[in-house]
């Protein structure tokens, strides 16, 4: 008998700082490159999201 593994639900705070950071690189080509400092940040944010997590 197989047992069914539960996959891991996505965290919704480190989807929305991962979509807020693609904007911001977007906007970083287009309008101006400081967009890369949120950009950062939100990656980091999100790093420190998924390795706390244990």
């Amino acid at each position: 008998m197989k047992t069914q593994s539960k996959k891991p639900r996505p965290n919704p705070k480190v989807i929305i700082y991962a979509l807020i950071a693609l904007g911001c690189l977007v906007l970083m080509y287009l309008v101006h490159w400081a967009f890369i400092i949120p950009a950062a940040i939100l990656l980091w944010l999100n790093w420190k999201e998924l390795v706390g997590k244990k």
